[in-house]
């Protein structure tokens, strides 16, 4: 069955739509939202007209409408007062076309209309005065404030998800992003699909890239990231953060690098350290030793357990793993992968992980006697149903993760 708001064939026009119905659903959101948009001398709402793809009181067929590049939205009443919204999601920014949106309102009668831009970024020039531009996340963010009050609120917000994440699986280019990270929900009710995957992982890194946390670690905002997040068919979907001592090299894997993990049955925040990285890790390993080797994971086990604290289920890993490609493309092909939580080597824990420090020997002997391209690192596994993995404290707690697992970092880059 189609969507309520899919009434439209341009994406610009299916959002614009949605937004509509739902101020048209629920009109006493109508008011309060003008006033965000810095609307003054707003109506009562019983004078208020609210239409879509015409000029103020001025009827032009739908189709029509869509190639006659009229504003988006209007608001009007019967006294000259309107508000004219303008909505971007692909195409460019024109503050020209905000101006003839103006100046042929003016000539249906309308002295001052008040233009709103929504687009998924800020435009480059300079608005003229009685004109806002606001972004799309910004409204999602108003909308979302009032989710739980109000169900076609919640409805819209909803669509917002299902919408960007139908134009990332379809490669639609979109310039930003529509809606903002707020929690991993998957579950029984909810499950786990690589196009939601796919869009909340970006999500996610968007966010995790500008943490101030993260930035003081040295991870580069304007860094690599995987440049497609593929996965279609599979369970899970991953992405990774750069740092900034990869800058310059020719593959992410020369370096540490963070990785994002977001499964059917869970996520993971992990520091990835590939096989190829630069810096004679395997001296390393060799020089500290297997008593060296032991003392680093212990530092790490009791740096991971604040973190442990804050979401129930969560389990700190370390692993060593071999596999290989069968195209560019494709999932690896796991040979071998050795894992070890890392309390197994607290003799005096209090968790249900018994002591049993010969996992962890095991991985620092096959990391030291390796034939092969034999990757590791540190992970912290997460559960949906942690109430923090559901909210937008995600992001904290992804990147306090890699903050504890920091000591590795520190023992591979040598600094």
């Amino acid at each position: 069955m189609r969507n309520v708001f899919d009434q439209y064939d341009q994406p610009e026009n299916k959002l614009t739509h949605a937004l509509v119905c739902t101020l048209s659903g629920e009109p006493k959101l109508i008011r309060p939202f003008l006033r965000w948009l810095g609307v003054r001398h707003i109506p009562p709402i019983s004078r208020i007209r609210l239409v879509e793809q015409q000029v103020p009181g001025v009827a032009v067929p739908g189709d029509e409408a869509e190639s006659r590049g009229l504003p988006d939205t209007c608001f009007y009443d019967q006294d000259g007062w309107s508000v004219l919204i303008e909505s971007k999601i692909q195409s460019g920014i024109s503050v020209g076309q905000l101006k003839r949106h103006r100046a042929t309102a003016c000539r249906h009668g309308y002295e001052d209309p008040y233009v709103v831009l929504i687009a998924v970024d800020r435009p480059r020039r300079a608005l003229t005065e009685g004109m806002r531009a606001v972004e799309w996340r910004e409204v999602y963010r108003w909308f979302s404030k009032r989710a739980s009050d109000c169900r076609w609120a919640r409805m819209f917000v909803d669509y917002m998800h299902v919408f960007e994440s139908r134009m990332v699986a379809q490669d639609y280019d979109i310039r930003g992003v529509l809606t903002m990270f707020d929690g991993l929900k998957f579950s029984a009710d909810n499950p786990y699909t690589y196009q939601e995957g796919k869009h909340l992982i970006r999500l996610l890194g968007d966010e995790l890239l500008m943490h101030k946390g993260l930035l003081g670690l040295g991870v580069d905002p304007t860094g690599k990231r995987r440049p497609e997040i593929t996965g279609r068919g599979q369970d899970r979907v991953w992405d990774l953060l750069s740092l900034k001592v990869a800058r310059g090299a020719k593959e992410f894997t020369y370096h540490p690098h963070l990785s994002i993990g977001i499964n059917w049955d869970g996520c993971l925040a992990a520091l990835t350290v590939p096989d190829r990285v630069k810096g004679g890790v395997k001296n390393k390993l060799k020089k500290a030793g297997l008593d060296g080797f032991r003392k680093l994971v212990a530092e790490l086990e009791i740096a991971v357990r604040p973190v442990i604290k804050q979401s129930k289920g969560a389990k700190p890993m370390i692993y060593a793993a071999q596999h290989h490609y069968k195209s560019q493309r494709s999932r690896e092909q796991v040979d071998a992968r050795l894992d070890a939580d890392l309390r197994t080597v607290d003799p005096f824990g209090i968790s249900p992980v018994k002591y049993q420090p010969e996992w962890v020997d095991a991985i620092y002997h096959v990391l030291l006697n390796k034939h092969s391209n034999i990757q590791f690192g540190a992970e912290l596994h997460f559960s949906y149903g942690c109430p923090v993995i559901r909210s937008r404290r995600a992001v904290d707690l992804f990147a306090q993760a890699w903050i504890s697992m920091w000591p590795l970092a520190k023992f591979v880059l040598g600094s």
